[in-house]
């Protein structure tokens, strides 16, 4: 075992020792059962995912589609939930699911879902054209791969099982070998200019901290050497990054290789590298990406990217997020707060999480968004790439929970530090913590925290937040306070004011023939009219982005026929109202006199709507 040069600086609870509760425990746990711990899940769900790999279709066509992607997606979270759950049978299910799949390797280690595994390069967008209907360039083995490799790693850490860590790096050894046969660097592979197959870094190293092989960490060192190359070659990542240019400006038509999703995987695996190696470039790298992400591609939904692309979307008042990049963005900024302790990252995973992922994760657990909009329905895709029961996004959302619950507390040299005031009970590290009330409602929760010994604990003061009291005094920036043995209680009264964001440029209005139009109405379709072409403004009350919503009793005039309230009336007060079929409402007073009902955006807006177009909108 090869340890890390760079430790994180903070530490999150031991999985399973701190439980959510509340309603979005509700969430959590319906989504655990229906996509993870069920018979379904595990003999519909999982079997259909396992059944890619003895079927090899994805490169029937030239089309390279990628079937392959979704049981590592699936065994990824279900290692995560069995942790949380403490749950044996779903362990040894993970067990036997990463047997079966070793099963159909063959000889030299190959594991995959394509019958020709050297079929990795991009494919010819006008021979593409002739089955699909449209040029694209895809081929997705070898990011197939990446998630099976991940997926094996993840159930040998589960279980111990060495048989699953031997076959990972077999199958390891026949991928890097076939691409020095191939004499092909990662970079130049696939679709994406080869961001995909880059994302490989973080698994690889996980591969090489539990092995030691040298040959692993050369090889992901030889990905980061890509990203720095003269002669410019796209991505160029790092070099884009330490230069402080905005991605949508490094190469034309962003629109085309600015995949938002993969490329947020490799800073993922940029931190990882950072850890294994020490190397301060990596480390600055995302730190320069996650302020460029923030100021050029943070949504009007408060995730990154327009449609899983980087295309300055901080520019357009339509909004649309699929739920792998809100998931990954979340995970840029939790892995940054880990390693730098900067409370600037827990603020943006916050408004990630509470409002487009909760969003994208549907109330009953069965099924989640393909792209998280700004108004009338979300995008929902079922059959992607031609199966029945899987989506990458959906396959990814669990992950996400579990994310959040690793960044409510976490364990410092110097004692406790509570960054997300989500309901909760259990144990972080030795510290037993409480957390209850009502942070999203009205601000206003108690912390418990049993300390061992003296020790301080840091509570996060929240980006949106001017003024906390704690226990009658009054607190600004940084609070850290004293912990005796023993319990200790902790009342925290947040400072909630009505904050109106008036989207600050001007609200274009594209044709249908781009895809900034195309890609917000098309899919799920929502109406084109109901598009956002004049000067509006959303509401945030808290860390909770509002919408009004049909679940909250809004009509269909009052969301999408309403004069802009921007320059004809202000918000004087929001008081929280019984909620009824969603989960924070609101009443909103106007300084008119008006009045209207808003709702949590996630929970106005998480459902299929199958038959209705116009179910919400957070503009005003």
């Amino acid at each position: 075992m090869i340890s890390n040069k760079i430790n994180n600086r903070f530490i999150p609870p031991t999985p399973g020792k701190l439980r959510l509760s509340g309603k979005i425990a509700d969430q959590m746990e319906t989504f655990f059962r229906e996509r993870v711990t069920s018979d379904y899940a595990r003999d519909v769900i999982l079997a259909e995912c396992e059944d890619q790999f003895r079927l090899r279709n994805d490169d029937e066509t030239i089309v390279g589609y990628w079937r392959g992607e979704f049981w590592g997606k699936w065994v990824i979270s279900g290692c995560r939930v069995a942790r949380y759950e403490r749950d044996e049978k779903l362990k040894e299910t993970l067990r036997k699911t990463a047997l079966n799949l070793i099963g159909t390797a063959d000889p030299d280690g190959y594991i995959g879902t394509y019958r020709d595994k050297t079929n990795f390069m991009a494919s010819d967008p006008e021979e593409t054209k002739k089955v699909v209907g449209w040029p694209c360039n895809w081929n997705w083995n070898l990011w197939c791969r990446k998630y099976t490799l991940w997926g094996m790693l993840e159930i040998h850490d589960l279980t111990g099982d060495e048989k699953i860590l031997s076959a990972a790096r077999k199958f390891t050894d026949q991928y890097i070998g076939m691409l020095e046969e191939h004499n092909v660097r990662p970079g130049e592979t696939g679709t994406f200019n080869g961001l995909p197959t880059c994302s490989i870094m973080k698994p690889l190293l996980i591969l090489y901290r539990l092995t030691g092989d040298e040959r692993y960490l050369n090889f992901a060192l030889s990905i980061a050497d890509d990203w720095e190359r003269a002669d410019g070659h796209i991505p160029n990542l790092i070099r884009n990054a330490l230069e402080m240019k905005p991605v949508h400006e490094w190469y034309p038509e962003s629109e085309k290789w600015a995949k938002a999703y993969e490329m947020m995987s490799c800073l993922d695996g940029l931190l990882e590298l950072y850890r294994v190696t020490g190397v301060e470039k990596y480390l600055k790298a995302v730190e320069n990406m996650y302020i460029l992400l923030k100021e050029n591609e943070l949504n009007q939904v408060l995730s990154v990217g327009f449609n899983d692309i980087f295309a300055h979307a901080s520019e357009y008042p339509n909004s649309i997020s699929e739920p792998c990049d809100v998931i990954h963005w979340m995970r840029v900024c939790c892995e940054l707060y880990m390693l730098t302790g900067d409370s600037q990252y827990v603020d943006s995973f916050e408004e990630a999480y509470y409002n487009p992922f909760l969003a994208g994760a549907f109330a009953d657990g069965k099924w989640g968004a393909r792209g998280v909009r700004s108004s009338g329905r979300h995008m929902v895709a079922a059959g992607q790439a031609g199966m029945k029961h899987s989506h990458c996004c959906v396959n990814n959302l669990p992950r996400g929970f579990l994310n959040a619950l690793d960044m409510i507390a976490c364990e410092s040299k110097r004692g406790l530090s509570v960054n997300l005031y989500s309901e909760c009970e259990g144990e972080v590290g030795k510290y037993g913590l409480k957390i209850s009330g009502g942070y999203l409602e009205n601000g206003e929760l108690t912390v418990k925290i049993n300390s061992p010994e003296p020790s301080e604990a840091t509570f996060r003061l929240p980006g949106w937040c001017e003024r906390c009291e704690i226990n009658g005094t009054d607190f600004r920036g940084h609070i850290t306070l004293p912990l005796n043995p023993g319990e200790n209680t902790f009342n925290l009264k947040f400072e909630m004011k009505p904050q109106t964001k008036v989207f600050p440029g001007n609200a274009e209005h594209f044709p249908n023939s781009d895809f900034r139009t195309g890609r917000f109405i098309n899919g799920n379709p929502v109406r084109e009219e109901d598009m956002v072409t004049d000067r509006r403004a959303t509401v945030r009350y808290g860390a909770l982005l509002l919408c009004r919503s049909k679940l909250a009793g809004n009509s269909e005039e009052e969301m999408f026929d309403e004069e802009t309230i921007v320059g004809r009336k202000r918000i004087n007060s929001i008081e929280p109202i019984n909620p009824g079929e969603v989960r924070n409402r609101f009443r909103v007073k106007f300084d008119d006199g008006s009045e209207t009902t808003m709702c949590d955006f996630a929970t106005g807006s998480n459902r299929w709507s199958e038959n209705d177009d116009r179910l919400f909108t957070i503009w005003m």
